[in-house]
Protein backbone atom coordinates (compact mmCIF):
# COMPACT_ATOMS: atom_id res chain seq x y z
CA UNK A 1 0.00 0.00 0.00
CA UNK A 2 1.47 3.29 -0.80
CA UNK A 3 0.23 6.24 0.32
CA UNK A 4 -1.25 9.23 -1.95
CA UNK A 5 0.94 11.99 -3.47
CA UNK A 6 -0.11 15.51 -1.36
CA UNK A 7 -1.41 17.79 -4.38
CA UNK A 8 -0.36 21.24 -4.28
CA UNK A 9 -2.58 23.95 -2.67
CA UNK A 10 -6.29 24.03 -4.40
CA UNK A 11 -6.82 27.49 -4.98
CA UNK A 12 -9.06 28.61 -1.81
CA UNK A 13 -7.65 26.19 0.70
CA UNK A 14 -4.36 26.23 2.81
CA UNK A 15 -1.54 23.91 2.74
CA UNK A 16 -2.09 22.60 6.16
CA UNK A 17 -5.99 21.97 4.87
CA UNK A 18 -4.57 19.96 2.19
CA UNK A 19 -2.48 17.78 4.07
CA UNK A 20 -5.10 16.62 6.68
CA UNK A 21 -7.59 15.83 3.66
CA UNK A 22 -4.79 13.66 2.25
CA UNK A 23 -3.58 12.06 5.69
CA UNK A 24 -8.02 11.39 6.03
CA UNK A 25 -8.08 9.47 2.61
CA UNK A 26 -4.97 7.22 3.59
CA UNK A 27 -6.60 6.29 7.16
CA UNK A 28 -9.73 5.55 4.77
CA UNK A 29 -7.62 3.56 2.36
CA UNK A 30 -6.02 1.44 6.01
CA UNK A 31 -8.95 0.85 6.90
CA UNK A 32 -11.03 -0.19 3.82
CA UNK A 33 -7.43 -2.89 3.86
CA UNK A 34 -7.75 -3.88 6.76
CA UNK A 35 -11.54 -5.15 6.06
CA UNK A 36 -10.42 -6.61 3.13
CA UNK A 37 -8.32 -8.74 4.40
CA UNK A 38 -10.80 -9.43 7.11
CA UNK A 39 -13.56 -10.42 5.15
CA UNK A 40 -10.63 -12.83 3.21
CA UNK A 41 -10.38 -15.24 5.52
CA UNK A 42 -6.68 -14.28 6.89
CA UNK A 43 -8.11 -13.85 10.30
CA UNK A 44 -7.71 -16.42 13.07
CA UNK A 45 -10.69 -17.82 13.94
CA UNK A 46 -10.93 -19.32 18.03
CA UNK A 47 -13.19 -21.52 19.42
CA UNK A 48 -15.82 -20.35 22.10
CA UNK A 49 -14.74 -20.56 25.79
CA UNK A 50 -17.49 -19.91 27.28
CA UNK A 51 -19.85 -22.34 28.90
CA UNK A 52 -23.69 -21.85 28.82
CA UNK A 53 -24.74 -20.71 32.18
CA UNK A 54 -28.21 -22.21 33.59
CA UNK A 55 -30.86 -20.16 34.35
CA UNK A 56 -33.07 -21.33 37.41
CA UNK A 57 -36.52 -19.67 38.05
CA UNK A 58 -36.63 -17.81 40.93
CA UNK A 59 -38.34 -19.16 44.42
CA UNK A 60 -41.71 -18.38 46.10
CA UNK A 61 -40.96 -14.94 47.77
CA UNK A 62 -40.57 -15.21 51.60
CA UNK A 63 -41.46 -11.83 52.24
CA UNK A 64 -45.37 -11.24 52.67
CA UNK A 65 -46.52 -8.77 49.51
CA UNK A 66 -46.12 -5.29 48.61
CA UNK A 67 -43.52 -5.45 52.02
CA UNK A 68 -40.35 -3.70 51.20
CA UNK A 69 -37.33 -6.04 52.16
CA UNK A 70 -34.76 -3.02 53.72
CA UNK A 71 -37.55 -1.79 55.84
CA UNK A 72 -38.60 -5.16 57.19
CA UNK A 73 -34.81 -6.11 57.73
CA UNK A 74 -34.15 -2.67 59.56
CA UNK A 75 -37.27 -3.54 61.93
CA UNK A 76 -35.95 -7.08 62.85
CA UNK A 77 -32.76 -5.75 63.68
CA UNK A 78 -33.88 -2.62 65.72
CA UNK A 79 -36.11 -5.17 67.88
CA UNK A 80 -32.78 -7.70 68.39
CA UNK A 81 -30.69 -4.84 69.03
CA UNK A 82 -32.64 -2.19 70.77
CA UNK A 83 -35.60 -4.31 72.70
CA UNK A 84 -36.51 -1.95 74.86
CA UNK A 85 -35.77 1.28 72.62
CA UNK A 86 -34.21 3.03 75.13
CA UNK A 87 -31.33 4.01 72.24
CA UNK A 88 -34.13 5.03 69.65
CA UNK A 89 -35.39 7.27 72.40
CA UNK A 90 -31.67 8.81 73.05
CA UNK A 91 -31.08 10.16 70.08
CA UNK A 92 -34.55 10.85 68.09
CA UNK A 93 -34.68 14.38 67.75
CA UNK A 94 -38.59 15.16 69.01
CA UNK A 95 -37.51 13.04 71.56
CA UNK A 96 -37.91 15.43 74.94
CA UNK A 97 -34.99 12.37 76.40
CA UNK A 98 -32.94 13.45 73.48
CA UNK A 99 -29.35 13.57 73.81
CA UNK A 100 -27.84 17.04 71.91
CA UNK A 101 -24.02 18.37 71.09
CA UNK A 102 -23.02 19.97 73.92
CA UNK A 103 -24.05 17.39 76.90
CA UNK A 104 -21.73 15.22 79.00
CA UNK A 105 -22.00 11.15 78.79
CA UNK A 106 -20.87 8.61 80.04
CA UNK A 107 -20.65 5.44 77.55
CA UNK A 108 -20.13 1.81 79.14
CA UNK A 109 -18.52 -0.76 77.19
CA UNK A 110 -19.37 -4.29 77.78
CA UNK A 111 -15.97 -6.09 78.62
CA UNK A 112 -14.91 -7.60 81.83
CA UNK A 113 -12.96 -4.53 82.36
CA UNK A 114 -16.39 -2.51 82.45
CA UNK A 115 -14.47 0.10 80.22
CA UNK A 116 -15.81 3.54 80.13
CA UNK A 117 -15.86 6.96 78.52
CA UNK A 118 -17.17 10.68 79.27
CA UNK A 119 -17.15 12.93 76.78
CA UNK A 120 -18.71 15.91 75.40
CA UNK A 121 -20.87 14.90 72.80
CA UNK A 122 -19.14 17.07 69.29
CA UNK A 123 -21.74 15.34 66.83
CA UNK A 124 -24.50 12.91 66.36
CA UNK A 125 -24.67 11.16 63.02
CA UNK A 126 -28.50 9.91 62.66
CA UNK A 127 -28.58 6.73 60.13
CA UNK A 128 -30.90 4.45 61.48
CA UNK A 129 -28.94 1.42 62.72
CA UNK A 130 -25.74 3.21 61.48
CA UNK A 131 -25.99 6.30 64.03
CA UNK A 132 -23.14 7.47 65.81
CA UNK A 133 -21.99 9.47 68.60
CA UNK A 134 -18.50 11.82 68.21
CA UNK A 135 -17.66 12.36 71.71
CA UNK A 136 -14.71 14.36 73.09
CA UNK A 137 -12.70 14.51 76.35
CA UNK A 138 -9.74 15.94 77.41
CA UNK A 139 -7.05 13.38 79.41
CA UNK A 140 -3.78 15.25 81.02
CA UNK A 141 -4.29 17.72 78.89
CA UNK A 142 -4.34 15.41 75.67
CA UNK A 143 -7.83 16.06 73.62
CA UNK A 144 -8.95 12.58 73.02
CA UNK A 145 -11.92 11.68 70.75
CA UNK A 146 -13.94 8.86 70.10
CA UNK A 147 -16.84 7.59 67.70
CA UNK A 148 -19.30 5.27 69.06
CA UNK A 149 -22.00 3.47 67.30
CA UNK A 150 -25.35 3.72 68.80
CA UNK A 151 -26.31 0.10 68.21
CA UNK A 152 -23.66 -1.42 68.46
CA UNK A 153 -23.62 -4.70 70.78
CA UNK A 154 -20.48 -3.28 72.49
CA UNK A 155 -21.57 -0.84 73.90
CA UNK A 156 -24.02 -1.68 77.16
CA UNK A 157 -25.05 1.84 78.28
CA UNK A 158 -25.40 5.53 77.74
CA UNK A 159 -25.50 7.46 81.07
CA UNK A 160 -26.14 11.07 80.60
CA UNK A 161 -24.23 13.46 83.14
CA UNK A 162 -25.01 16.83 82.09
CA UNK A 163 -27.00 19.42 79.85
CA UNK A 164 -24.86 21.95 78.43
CA UNK A 165 -24.86 24.99 80.13
CA UNK A 166 -26.13 26.69 76.68
CA UNK A 167 -27.71 24.84 73.94
CA UNK A 168 -25.50 25.06 71.05
CA UNK A 169 -26.39 26.57 68.19
CA UNK A 170 -24.74 24.02 65.31
CA UNK A 171 -25.00 20.52 65.07
CA UNK A 172 -20.96 19.56 64.92
CA UNK A 173 -19.52 21.14 67.71
CA UNK A 174 -16.37 20.95 65.92
CA UNK A 175 -14.96 23.86 67.41
CA UNK A 176 -14.02 21.75 70.43
CA UNK A 177 -10.57 20.85 68.62
CA UNK A 178 -7.75 23.04 69.45
CA UNK A 179 -7.08 25.31 66.60
CA UNK A 180 -3.41 23.95 65.70
CA UNK A 181 -2.31 27.30 63.69
CA UNK A 182 -2.83 29.07 66.46
CA UNK A 183 -0.96 26.79 69.21
CA UNK A 184 -3.78 26.47 71.55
Amino acid sequence: MSLPLLRLPVRGFSVAETCVSALRRAMRMTLEDSRRVQNAGYQLKRKPTKVPIKIFQPGPSLLPKGSEPKQLLEQKLTSELDPTGWRRQLFQRSSPLALRPGDVVRVVFNSETNQTFVGTIMAIRRRGLDTSVRLRSEVAQLGVEMSVKVYSTSVKNFEFISRAVKKARRAKLYYLRPDEKKGK
